[in-house]
């Protein structure tokens, strides 16, 4: 186990903490690792990681995809814990009697944070209005019962209760957000530190996985968790801010999810408030990834169809190895420099997972291992034939595109 714990920040959204009640009870651990976790405000969330200092505040942490897109050179998002949907977007409020309603040069607008979705919404929905002012989310809507700002955008819970504060609706951001990009909405997501080790990162999204199964699967065991938290909400709207916020894009972003971040980044972008071409990598777990193993001086067309291939490594060590798309290159200059061909064979993830294991290898990277001999027939999706060119091989463009 580490000898430092891992710093995580968390939310006090009641998403959040259903997600996380595993990791918060103890209940699931991140194999390796002892975890040190805050609750804070999303936007202090925020803050905390944009924070300059030697020391990052959080390895890993709850944060809004538009503070994600300003530090998308520093930070990765995993695949699982997001807030990203249909229908769950911030809603622009209005306080009891404003004439006109709608944001003007000289309103005063309340957001919930600089960086939080909600605020780019903002600007890139009304670029002509107020510059809003920023406070705590919590404080948007008890401003406008006061009558001390003209409108306020309210993320979280407010959208179940703000009828109740005689607050009127001026526009539903995320449903205009859906019908301008026909994408489900990106508001927030677990980011980890780019500097972390790959076993950290691979420890961290099993055990958000983890987390969100035992939640799923006991679900009134993170009641406790929950109102821990948001003591002032009752358990129907619990309830409400969870199915709401937790869907299947909260167990994985899929394609559909990283498609919309794209969106995102690009409308961001066009309206200046993010750099041009900035993009958001999304984490892709071990498994999920491409597996290929090289044949030296082979063929690929002349290895027959099916049987099993001998693999050296197998009696020598115990397994065959193999390399991910993006450690071909260097799997090929530093094992196969006196190749002339070489034969590259990619296998089925679904075929293997059961005697796979990721073990530290050339320069401590993680490398899968196959524990049994490689089956040509039932293990191989993918073949193709790698010819030196000069010092290196040349990879198949569809190889080169993982």
């Amino acid at each position: 186990m580490s000898d430092r714990p891992l710093r995580l920040g968390i939310s006090t959204c009641p998403n959040d903490t259903f997600l996380f009640h595993g990791l918060l009870t103890g209940e699931v651990e991140v194999e390796g690792h002892r975890l040190e976790i805050e609750l804070l405000d999303v936007q202090e969330l925020n803050q905390r990681l944009l924070a300059p200092g030697a020391a990052p505040a959080f390895d890993v942490a709850k944060a809004s995809y538009h503070l994600a897109l300003l530090m998308a050179d520093e930070l990765l998002a995993l695949p699982t814990g997001s807030a990203l949907g249909f229908g769950n977007g911030p809603l622009l409020l209005a306080r009891a009697g404003l004439e006109p309603p709608s944001p003007t040069p000289s309103s005063r607008v309340l957001c919930p944070g600089a960086h939080t979705t909600a605020a780019l919404l903002y600007r890139l929905f009304y670029p002509e209005a107020a510059d809003a002012e920023h406070v705590i989310f919590s404080d948007v809507m008890p401003a406008l019962e006061r009558g001390e700002a003209d409108l306020g955008v309210c993320i979280h819970e407010g959208r179940f209760t703000y009828a109740e504060s005689g607050l009127s609706l001026v526009e539903d951001l995320g449903a205009r957000w859906e019908a301008d990009t026909r994408a489900p909405l990106p508001l927030g997501g677990i980011f980890a530190r780019r500097t972390l080790p790959e076993a950290t990162l691979e420890a961290v999204q099993d055990a958000l996985r983890r987390s969100l199964a035992l939640a799923r699967a006991r679900p009134e065991a993170t009641l406790e968790s929950m109102r821990l938290h948001a003591q002032e909400f009752s358990d129907d709207v619990l309830w409400s801010h969870v199915d709401l916020y937790v869907n299947e894009w909260t167990r994985d972003l899929g394609a559909a999810g990283r498609s919309a971040l794209g969106v995102l980044a690009q409308r961001a972008a066009q309206a200046r408030l993010v750099r041009p071409g900035t993009a958001l990598e999304v984490y892709q777990p071990l498994r999920e990834r491409r597996l290929f193993h090289l044949v030296p001086e082979a063929d690929a067309s002349e290895l027959p169809p099916g049987g099993t291939l001998d693999v050296p490594s197998l009696a020598a060590e115990g397994f065959v190895h193999l390399s991910f798309a993006e450690q071909l290159d260097g799997t090929l200059g530093a094992h196969f420099g006196g190749a002339v061909r070489v034969a590259l064979l990619e296998l089925d993830p679904e075929a293997v997972t059961q005697d796979l294991r990721f073990e530290a290898s050339r320069g401590g990277a993680l490398f899968p291992h196959l524990y049994r001999p490689l089956d040509l027939g039932r293990d191989v999706v993918g073949r193709w034939t790698l010819e030196r060119v000069g010092a290196s091989f040349g990879l198949p463009a569809e190889v080169r595109r993982s």
